[in-house]
């Protein structure tokens, strides 16, 4: 940043700002100073329940931990519901607890089921 005078030359630098709600600068920002930013929006469609289940594979490359019926569960239900990868890993987690706390060997698709439920009831 360079110094102009006693105020910073702000006039060629931008800020780039990710988040999950679109209405972020209008929150948290004075309207006397976003009205000066020039905000310019780039909004990403969901991911569908093909691109989250190529997300969740890569995510376990290698490992036999997840029944393939349980990985298409999980990517079909969030893509119907939000699309957000995180939401879907979020659930697999949560499908593996349940599948452990009933030592069982693999998660299946009921597995999923019930952390679907579980995430969704505690939203």
């Amino acid at each position: 940043i360079a110094l102009a005078g006693n105020k910073f030359d702000l006039s060629n630098k931008a800020v780039v700002s990710t988040q999950s709600t679109g209405d972020l600068p209008e929150r948290m920002l004075m309207n006397k100073v976003a009205s000066r930013l020039g905000l310019t929006r780039m909004t990403f469609q969901p991911y569908s329940h093909q691109q989250l289940l190529e997300i969740i594979n890569s995510r376990l490359e290698g490992n036999t931990a997840f029944a393939p019926e349980a990985c298409m569960l999980a990517a079909r239900k969030v893509a119907a519901a939000s699309g957000d990868a995180r939401r879907a890993l979020d659930i697999c987690r949560l499908a593996i607890d349940i599948a452990e706390g009933e030592s069982a060997p693999q998660v299946k698709s009921f597995h999923i089921q019930r952390a679907v439920t579980d995430m969704y009831q505690s939203i």
